[in-house]
């Protein structure tokens, strides 16, 4: 049998092996093991990082091409040659959709970034197969013409009229945006 006193030696020594062990994981267990899923996070972070600029570098050549054509099909720094190319696209439109405009209203927006925009909000009546040319007449354009908001509706019972309502824009690039590459 074991005496009172070794009993009580050895709870001691268990007590103060577990609030030893407690204060180990509190102390330092658990801050080292949340120390590495942190780094961890950030070593995936960073590599993710790694991997897209690897990626942007070796699309370089390929995005620096796009890049010069969207300045060479940039609208021109003057505001009424712009607004003329802009008609002019729109008469192309029309003529190869066979679709008029019942309402066009433009408007220039100037946007922080280094570009600015003209938007126009326009409504077309025709056949579906008409509007849907206008539509890809629009997108395919080589000017920077770009479909924001596109709503068809049924001008009859029988839906042979339909109704686009369009809201599209045009990108001009200023100075200051086509130097800043």
């Amino acid at each position: 049998m074991m005496s009172a006193k070794r009993r009580e030696t050895l709870l001691k020594i268990a007590v103060g092996a577990v609030v030893g062990l407690f204060l180990l994981d509190r102390m330092v267990l658990s801050p080292a093991f949340a120390g590495w899923k942190a780094q961890s996070v950030r070593l995936a972070a960073l590599q993710q990082k790694v991997k897209n600029g690897r990626q942007l570098t070796e699309r370089e050549k390929s995005l620096r091409a796009r890049w010069d054509e969207m300045q060479r099909a940039n609208l021109p720094a003057d505001m009424s040659s712009a607004e003329n190319d802009v008609y002019k696209a729109l008469a192309r439109w029309t003529s190869e959709s066979r679709v008029s405009f019942t309402s066009l209203t433009p408007q220039w927006r100037n946007h922080d970034e280094g570009y600015e925009t003209f938007e126009c909000r326009a409504t077309a009546v025709g056949e579906q197969a008409a509007l849907a040319r206008l539509v890809y007449e629009i997108e395919t354009d080589p000017l920077p013409a770009r479909i924001e908001e596109c709503e068809m509706t049924a001008r009859d019972a029988q839906g042979r009229q339909l109704s686009l309502a369009l809201r599209f824009s045009f990108v001009r690039i200023e100075e200051q945006g086509r130097a800043a590459r």
